[in-house]
C-alpha cells in the first residue's frame, strides 16, 4: 500500500518542485535517491577552499510531501541568504567539514598542511617534535584557540628573555596566523619572544683538556670511553654517535661521516685533539648496548645524557662538543674545516660560549 501511495504522488511532487524552483533565484531543490537537497552555483567557498563552486546540500528529508514542506522552508532561507550575502556554512557543516575552533582541533589542522608541504624524515620529524609538537602540547587541548590563551601559556611556561619563551612565541605565534587570528595583535606574542640572544646563554663551565682524559680513564667500559672520546675528539652532537661512518678513520687526520639524518644533514668532521689524550684515539669502534632501532634523534641524544647522569659526570655531553669548538678555535681551525655555522664563534669576556646562531648547537 505505502509503495503504491508513493508511485501515486511521485509526479505531483515533481510537478510542485519544479514550481517552487520557479521562485527560487540562487538555489533549486532537486530529488535524489528519495532525498531532497537544494543546489546551487552561488555559495561562498566552504571553510579552507578558496574559491567558489557549485554545491549542494542535503536537506535532512525525504522526498514526500511533508519532507518537501520542510525543503522549501530551507530553501527559502538558504536562497535569501545568497540573496543578501550573509550565508554561513557553520549549520550545514558535518564532522570534518566543520572548522576547528579547540586548540587540539587547530594543530591537527596545523599539523597535516605541516607535512603535505614538507618532505617528511626522521630529521625532520624530530625537528617538528622539538621546535612545535611539545610546546603545542602545553596549551589546553580541549579550550578554544584565543590569542589570550597564547599569551597566557608563555608568560606561564617561560621566563623573559629565555631561548624557550623566544621558541613558545614563534610556534605559538605561526598557529595563530593559520588559524587566522586577529593581525593586529599578533605582534603581540612577536613582542613576548624578544630579549634571548646568544648572547643571553650562561658561560659554560667546559671541561679542560686533562679533566677530560681524566674522565676517560675513570670510566672503565670500553663503550662509554668510545662515546667520551667521539664528543670530545669530533666535537659530534650526542645522537651522532649512532649516525657516522668510520671508512675513513685510519686517514691522516682520521675523518668521520656524519650521516644524513641528522640534525645539519651529511657533513665531514675532522679531529682536535687535547694535551695528553694519545690513549684515547679511536682503534677499536664498540658501541654502548642502546637500542637504536626506530628511535629519534632526540632519543637518542637523551640515552647519552641519561647515562652521564648515572656515571656522574660532572657536566653535559654537549659540554664537550663547545669544548672542542673552542679548541679548534683557538688552533685557528674554526674555518675552512668546520661547516659554516661552527665558522663563527662567539668570545664572551675572554670566555667562549659556544655557537653563535640558534639550530646549530
Amino acid at each position: 500500500m505505502g509503495g503504491r501511495s508513493l508511485n501515486q504522488s511521485a509526479p505531483d511532487l515533481k510537478e510542485r518542485i519544479n514550481q517552487v524552483n520557479q521562485g527560487l533565484e540562487k538555489v533549486s531543490i532537486r530529488e535524489k535517491d528519495n532525498r531532497l537537497y537544494v543546489r546551487g552555483r552561488h555559495f561562498p567557498p566552504k571553510p579552507g577552499e578558496s574559491t567558489r563552486g557549485r554545491y549542494e546540500i542535503a536537506l535532512g528529508v525525504s522526498a514526500t510531501p511533508a519532507g518537501l514542506k520542510v525543503a522549501i522552508a530551507k530553501a527559502k532561507d538558504i536562497d535569501n541568504a545568497l540573496l543578501w550575502e550573509k550565508f554561513d556554512w557553520e549549520p550545514f557543516l558535518k564532522g570534518n567539514q566543520k572548522p576547528p575552533e579547540t586548540v587540539a582541533e587547530w594543530v591537527n589542522r596545523y599539523e597535516a598542511q605541516h607535512w603535505e608541504q614538507t618532505v617528511r624524515s626522521p630529521t625532520k620529524e624530530n625537528t617538528y617534535h622539538k621546535n612545535y609538537r611539545l610546546l603545542f602540547n602545553r596549551l589546553p587541548q580541549d579550550e578554544l584557540l584565543t590569542i589570550e590563551l597564547l599569551r597566557s601559556t608563555i608568560l606561564s611556561e617561560t621566563q623573559p628573555g629565555s631561548r624557550s619563551r623566544k621558541g613558545f612565541a614563534i610556534a605559538f605565534r605561526r598557529l595563530a596566523d593559520f588559524a587566522g587570528l586577529d593581525p593586529t595583535i599578533l605582534k603581540e606574542l612577536s613582542k613576548l619572544g624578544k630579549g634571548y640572544t646568544s648572547k643571553s646563554v650562561e658561560p659554560r663551565s667546559l671541561p679542560r683538556d686533562e679533566e677530560i682524559v681524566d674522565l676517560w680513564e675513570s670510566v672503565k667500559n670500553p663503550a662509554w670511553q668510545l662515546v667520551i672520546s667521539i664528543l670530545a675528539i669530533y666535537g659530534l652532537r650526542p645522537h651522532e654517535i649512532f649516525r657516522i661512518r668510520t671508512d675513513r678513520i685510519d686517514e691522516d687526520p682520521p675523518i668521520l661521516e656524519v650521516e644524513e639524518e641528522t640534525k645539519t644533514g651529511w657533513r665531514i668532521v675532522y679531529p682536535s685533539y687535547g694535551k695528553g689524550w694519545d690513549m684515547m684515539t679511536l682503534h677499536v669502534v664498540k658501541y654502548p648496548n642502546i637500542e637504536t632501532e626506530g628511535k629519534n634523534n632526540n632519543q637518542l641524544g637523551g640515552k647519552i645524557s641519561q647515562e652521564f647522569r648515572e656515571l656522574k659526570i660532572p657536566f653535559p655531553p654537549y659540554n664537550l662538543r663547545h669544548a672542542y669548538a673552542q679548541r679548534m678555535y683557538k688552533q685557528g681551525l674554526a674555518t675552512p674545516l668546520l661547516p659554516d655555522p661552527w665558522a663563527i664563534l662567539s668570545p664572551c669576556n675572554g670566555q667562549f660560549i659556544g655557537l653563535v646562531g640558534s639550530g646549530h648547537l
